[in-house]
């Protein structure tokens, strides 16, 4: 069955001291099913997966393949790596656990000068899991690599006979247009840019991955559901809101900001490695107070 809906990228947690802290996977899971998103991309950008050790990424993928069965939760788990060999163990090791998808980002050290040298460097992690669909983690921002994917989806299947289709966190939209006009039937290209939701819904997007759908699922179904029954609307207030929730976390740091939300929501996720830096316990009062003023941290307890 093809990915779509919401899928949560999630946050690795981590004890007091930075090490994993897998006993919370189990209340993720069941918050996150409790609200309704179809499953979880594991180990991504949310996740500090860079951050992490190959040990620590391993473990991390088996907690969450037996949680996340037993929540009915889809699981994709990125693989990539700036390692091609340690990029092989992570998707080998998903393959085995028989997961719905891997995906991979272009490493972003010495990085890939065109589509050629990129497919050179997916095949063979690809090929590691060879049962189980892949999709390129097309996130310019980060990794600082431009290429043209329209041009990898047209040549992406000729040598990568799982290729699946993009976690496209790009705010390119045009190039997401001409991707789904072109691709869309052929493959799944999974919007990644949580603040642009409605448009990519606009523009064919059949789901989407992102981190607020850890804590703010219900009010992106909003946006889904007002956009299917064709109320512009009401979809465009929903975006909205969920736009004033992405900036209000910015201004504190996006990431170490999301997780002290997940906190707030009785699920703590712990603090973010080094070099990312952890709230402060008076910047995390600021920000339940700036949340709570405005609404949007009842908003996202509706999921808790």
């Amino acid at each position: 069955m093809s990915l779509g809906g919401l899928i949560a990228a999630v946050h690795t947690p981590m004890n007091a001291d930075g090490g994993l802290a897998l006993g919370t996977v189990e209340r993720q899971a069941a918050h996150l099913a409790a609200a309704g998103v179809e499953g979880v991309f594991l180990g991504g950008t949310t996740g500090e997966a860079h951050s992490l050790t190959v040990r620590e990424r391993l473990d991390l993928a088996r907690c969450w393949a037996e949680v996340g069965r037993s929540h009915q939760l889809r699981l994709v788990v990125h693989v990539g790596h700036n390692c091609q060999a340690d990029a092989r163990e992570l998707a080998r090791q998903a393959g085995g656990l028989r997961v719905d998808a891997i995906a991979a980002v272009a490493p972003s050290y010495f990085r890939p000068t065109d589509i050629d040298s990129l497919l050179d460097f997916l095949v063979p992690i690809a090929a590691a899991a060879p049962t189980t669909p892949f999709y390129y983690y097309d996130i310019p921002a980060l990794t600082n690599l431009r290429l043209p994917m329209p041009e990898l989806l047209a040549r992406g299947p000729k040598r990568l006979p799982t290729f699946a289709g993009l976690k496209y966190t790009n705010s390119d939209l045009v190039q997401y247009l001409e991707c789904h006009q072109r691709f869309g039937e052929q493959l799944r290209l999974l919007f990644g840019c949580d603040e642009l939701l409605l448009a990519a819904l606009a523009l064919g997007a059949p789901g989407a991955v992102g981190s607020t759908y850890n804590f703010a699922a219900p009010l992106y179904q909003k946006v889904m559901r007002f956009h299917a029954a064709g109320d512009l609307f009401s979809a465009r207030r929903a975006q909205a809101r969920a736009c004033q929730l992405i900036q209000v976390l910015a201004r504190y740091g996006f990431l170490p900001a999301s997780k002290a939300v997940m906190g707030l929501l009785g699920i703590d996720c712990g603090p973010v490695r080094s070099p990312l830096r952890s709230l402060t316990s008076a910047e995390v009062s600021a920000l339940r107070d700036e949340l709570e003023t405005t609404g949007l941290l009842a908003e996202c307890r509706s999921a808790s």
